[in-house]
């Protein structure tokens, strides 16, 4: 993944990266979308916002503390001849509420993991001034010579600075607060000393009185009583106390593995994705796993969001029903299990561990999700990063136009094959 001709001294990706997260949370909390968007991206967002608005929904975000992990992130990314994406994450502490009109339906509020990856024009690149390109005004599919000189439906005008870099996908995950762990655990164990005591002392109470009945054991004088209530007690929290650290143990224990197995989502189709990743190579040497994971995690987004996939040209399947309630879908790991290329057509089949806020019956919960996805593209035509169905120019007439729910040029009614330029989703299913 790596790239010669990038140089990261002239960029700053740190300021996209907090510029990006900003406008996102006001996005939200209703705002304008972010202006340094990529066209999948910015679909996938209305996508979200009609879905959450469909359901009487609204999501409000607050960050705080928005910063860079450090400058090594910036050295992790991808390229073609024109682009490169490249990952920058960062910290922040974010509050969200999700709620209807009439009460909270589910809150967080802690740091997390926030990585975006960001597009930018290689250095000394001057693309085809009729490279398809959404206005990131209006949305409107158009060509970047175009936007040049004005947008042709608002009119705006851009520089190319102004177009690029963009934001073209973002992922989040939960940090552990080491800080609240370290309390909460404290917490724990005296509640669990404390519950464990009670019964002793109540149990050792009762034999006591027992024996005494049974005159198997003498009473205490009345002045040793109290001293005897008080060793009574200690024993008890004493004895709780041990009780509570075995049981205490136990648990950390079980949250431990159970960490762990999150954690290795997905780690077990890591050599079969090496594989695959080198035999699609063969034909198309743009390829890499990783933009191919961008743009399966775009498509899975746009398919949970959407009202109807059928709608979407760019999909030949519907929406499963268990993930038709997904109001919000964050990538954790994917695999690629099974490849297959005749002539000239790739059909992959990918299975994606994902982190899912569901909505269902009045009810938001949080799941950890795994569905299998079935892909398919004519790798005649080699990777472009830059591609989206926002924006394309027909091969026929060379006009602009959103191929997303057409399937012909509206122009000259030629028609237009996704699968020869991108990927389409063939088949989705719980896994």
């Amino acid at each position: 993944m790596a790239t010669k001709d990038f140089d990261f001294t002239k960029h700053d990706p740190k300021k996209t990266y907090k510029s990006f997260v900003k406008q996102l949370v006001k996005w939200y909390d209703g705002g304008e979308l972010p202006s340094n968007v990529g066209q999948d991206l910015r679909f996938v967002l209305e996508l979200q916002k009609e879905k959450l608005k469909s359901l009487g929904l609204n999501m409000k975000c607050e960050s705080k503390k928005t910063g860079s992990i450090d400058d090594d992130t910036a050295a992790i990314y991808y390229d073609d001849k024109i682009f490169t994406n490249m990952f920058y994450g960062g910290n922040t502490h974010m509050a969200r509420c999700i709620g209807d009109t009439q009460k909270e339906l589910y809150k967080t509020d802690g740091d997390i993991g926030f990585t975006t990856v960001i597009q930018y024009l290689k250095n000394d690149t001057q693309p085809d001034i009729n490279m398809p390109l959404c206005c990131p005004n209006c949305g409107a599919p158009s060509k970047l010579g175009e936007l040049e000189a004005g947008c042709k439906f608002c009119g705006t005008k851009f520089l190319m600075d102004q177009l690029y870099p963009k934001v073209i996908n973002y992922f989040t995950y939960t940090k552990k607060d080491s800080v609240e762990s370290s309390s909460r655990n404290k917490r724990d164990l005296a509640l669990m000393t404390a519950i464990f005591s009670v019964p002793i002392f109540i149990l050792s109470f009762m034999v006591r009185y027992l024996l005494q009945r049974l005159n198997l054991q003498a009473a205490p004088p009345p002045e040793y009583r109290i001293m005897s209530i008080a060793s009574s007690v200690i024993g008890s929290v004493m004895g709780g106390g041990m009780l509570a650290i075995v049981v205490f143990i136990i648990k950390k224990l079980l949250e431990t593995f159970g960490l762990m197995r999150k954690g290795l989502r997905g780690v077990g189709k890591t050599g079969s994705s090496l594989y695959y990743d080198a035999q699609i190579k063969k034909y198309d040497p743009e390829f890499t796993s990783v933009s191919f994971r961008d743009k399966a995690m775009s498509l899975f987004r746009m398919a949970v969001y959407s009202k109807d996939t059928s709608e979407l040209t760019c999909f030949r399947c519907k929406c499963p029903e268990k993930a038709a309630d997904i109001i919000d879908a964050q990538f954790f790991n994917f695999g690629i299990d099974k490849c297959n290329i005749k002539d000239m057509v790739c059909d992959v089949d990918l299975t994606l561990y994902l982190d899912c806020i569901h909505y269902r019956n009045g009810k938001v919960t949080e799941k950890e999700d795994k569905y299998r996805m079935s892909m398919r593209k004519k790798i005649k035509n080699p990777t472009d990063l830059g591609f989206s169905f926002s924006a394309v120019n027909c091969p026929s007439c060379g006009a602009s136009f959103d191929a997303r729910n057409v399937k012909a040029c509206p122009y000259c009614n030629n028609p237009y094959s996704h699968e020869e330029y991108d990927w389409i989703v063939t088949d989705i299913k719980p896994a």
